[in-house]
């Protein structure tokens, strides 16, 4: 039995993920979401279709610093096996989180670096364990800015996403020559486009193009889900750390996903937003 915390894990892509670990050999699932009622829903469903009573749902809203905090404070007790950050959205129009972060990025990424970074430092996660991060194929074609990393200066909503997934894949390649002494593995994987409930916070023709979009060339949930599966059980990935993912194999990521500077800047910038909103690594 292995336990297994998924955020973003109350419907679409992290809920997929849940139903079939849960299937497997008893595991103990943990799904973090930030609505109550829904978070209630999915475990009553999980243990309904899977007869896998040993599910828990957290409520934790990942885009407040503070509420991550208590999240980690409230696992502490626990022994992780796998972590999968899933948790993420688009937002069109600028939001700004309860922190005044730019919510994209602070859902995107600092829920992704702050998260695991206090489960590391409360020896939350098991020696052996393994951590996934989910990123996307749209970290393609941009760089990171670092003067501007929440695009306070001409905001573009799609970009911003963009940055925020190449952050997932910089966060990877760093945190993975950190975790290799304790033998814990990072990857992160391009789950394909998926049809989920995802950019369903924007309104209008942006919803309605998202949705389009997806009736017409989105993958199925069970398809998507097929690359983290692969992550958090296959044997073929035990001793592999700082890879990106597509389809279960190794794809090479753009070149500025691979640039060892920018991911040591974004590991100290990441520290220092963190610490300017009192959370201290």
């Amino acid at each position: 039995m292995k336990t297994i915390l998924i955020t973003g894990g109350t419907s679409g892509l992290g809920y997929r993920t849940a139903y079939i670990l849960a299937h497997e050999s008893e595991n103990k699932i943990i799904l973090i979401g930030s609505n109550n009622k829904k978070g209630q829903q999915a475990v009553e469903r999980l243990i309904y279709e899977t007869e896998n009573k040993n599910l828990r749902f957290i409520k934790a809203d990942l885009s407040s610093i503070n509420e991550i905090k208590l999240l980690a404070k409230d696992l502490n007790k626990e022994k992780i096996d796998i972590l999968i950050n899933n948790a993420g959205a688009l937002f069109y129009s600028r939001n700004e989180s309860i922190d005044q972060i730019e919510k994209t990025f602070a859902l995107n990424h600092l829920s992704y670096f702050a998260l695991t970074k206090l489960l590391l430092k409360y020896k939350v996660i098991k020696n052996g364990g393994r951590i996934i991060n989910v990123a996307s194929g749209a970290h393609r074609g941009i760089d990171v800015d670092f003067n501007d990393l929440e695009m306070s200066n001409n905001y573009n909503g799609w970009k911003c996403y963009k940055i925020s997934k190449l952050c997932n894949i910089l966060f990877t390649k760093k945190l993975s020559e950190l975790t290799s002494i304790n033998n814990i593995t990072v990857n992160c994987l391009h789950p394909g486009f998926v049809k989920t409930e995802f950019g369903k916070n924007n309104k209008g023709v942006i919803s309605l193009a998202i949705k389009l979009l997806m009736n017409f060339f989105a993958i199925t949930v069970e398809e998507g889900a097929k690359t983290i599966i692969h992550l958090a059980n296959s044997e073929d990935v035990k001793d592999i750390t700082g890879k990106y993912y597509y389809k279960s194999k190794i794809k090479q990521p753009s070149q500025y996903a691979e640039n060892k500077s920018s991911a040591d800047q974004l590991w100290n910038k990441s520290i220092e937003m963190l610490k300017n909103k009192g959370l201290t690594l």
